[in-house]
């Protein structure tokens, strides 16, 4: 600790806080750059300047109790629940990092090493997955965003850092594979996936509807819940869906459509081991998640003719371009796109020979 020099200048390093201090003094007078540390430090002390115009970050173990309380105030419990358990990952490479000490680079070591290990829950043995990184990297991001907001001069180092490609996960599920999956679903699982599948809805919304949300005049669903207010709209039944909402309605006993059999005043929270169930009866290969009738419902909407920004409405999105990540076509789709553009193709040939040969072509002689 003290002066040295570097090239003509000299510079100092002191500890204070905890915070290595290594600062140029500017000067190339060795008593000057004394001077000039002195100074620095006083100022540190009276709290006049460095540290009072930019809040010195925490480390990243300790600004995580501070995420995770604010995570618990805004967010859903489900995803508070999945950042306490990406932060326990973050933790352990990180945190005895200060937070404007952590670079993109060692954010993509941590990807390396992350994806590098094995699982220790249910799935034990088995390696991480990609979508598992993301989202570990995703509650970096938003920690390092909300420190920003804090008042903290960090930059945020997730950016510009690749997520892993999330390949082979979202399934579009066929009309056959429906009626296959809807035959042997038991309730309430069947009835929440009819909903999805006619309005889009996520699982969480659907469980969470509320009887005095429903407006069976107007044939419309309210969704009061979302990160963001798009999320929080309004959405038409279809005639089943109304039929189905109507007879759930008058039987509830609360305010939930879909009440929680342990506790009647919550709604119910999963129906993870109903939807297994029902895909091991239909033998349905490869399995889907009920997450993906969402998705079937975006991709069928778009071949149906919606526009994306009615989509984009529906599905409760803020922009387009999330809304083209829930289109998947199907693959009849695609062979009936191939067909149409072989098609077109064609009767382009005709037209061009007739008009060679100087014969009208048939738009001509429709007119």
């Amino acid at each position: 600790m003290g002066v040295y020099r570097r090239g003509k200048t000299w510079w100092y390093v002191f500890e204070f806080e905890g915070r290595r201090v290594q600062e140029s003094s500017g000067f190339t007078n060795k008593t000057a750059a004394q001077r000039a540390e002195s100074k620095r430090k006083t100022d540190l002390l009276e709290r006049r300047a460095g540290f009072t115009r930019r809040k010195l970050p925490p480390k990243l173990g300790e600004f995580i109790l501070v995420f995770l309380a604010w995570s618990k105030q805004e967010h859903r419990p489900k995803t508070h629940s999945l950042h306490r358990c990406n932060c326990d990952v973050l933790k352990r490479f990180f945190g005895s990092k200060w937070l404007d000490d952590i670079t993109p680079g060692m954010v993509e070591d941590f990807k390396l090493a992350r994806i590098r290990e094995k699982r220790w829950d249910k799935e034990k043995g088995t390696a991480v997955s990609g979508a598992t990184v993301n989202r570990a990297l995703s509650t970096l991001r938003l920690l390092y965003n909300y420190a920003e907001r804090c008042g903290y001069q960090v930059s945020n180092p997730v950016k510009g850092v690749e997520f892993y490609e999330e390949q082979g996960r979202t399934r579009i599920v066929s009309l056959e594979e429906e009626q296959a999956y809807l035959s042997t679903a038991s309730q309430p699982l069947k009835d929440i996936a009819r909903i999805i599948l006619d309005t889009g809805m996520r699982p969480e919304e659907v469980f969470r509807i509320e009887v005095a949300n429903l407006d069976f005049s107007k044939r419309t669903i309210f969704n009061p819940f979302g990160k963001t207010p798009a999320a929080r709209r309004k959405l038409t039944m279809t005639d089943e869906v109304q039929t189905i909402l109507k007879a759930r309605a008058s039987a509830a006993k609360n305010q939930y459509v879909f009440a929680s059999v342990d506790n009647p005043e919550r709604p119910i929270g999963t129906v993870r081991k109903a939807h297994n169930a029902a895909m091991r009866r239909a033998k349905l290969k490869p399995v889907f998640r009920l997450y993906d009738l969402r998705h079937t419902y975006a991709s069928r909407a778009v071949m149906a003719g919606v526009d994306l920004p009615t989509l984009a409405a529906l599905l409760g999105h803020t922009n387009i371009q999330m809304t083209m990540r829930y289109v998947h076509p199907a693959e009849e789709h695609k062979r009936e796109a191939a067909g149409k553009i072989e098609t077109f193709k064609v009767l382009s040939a005709i037209k061009l020979a007739e008009k060679s040969h100087g014969v009208p072509t048939i738009s001509t002689t429709l007119q």
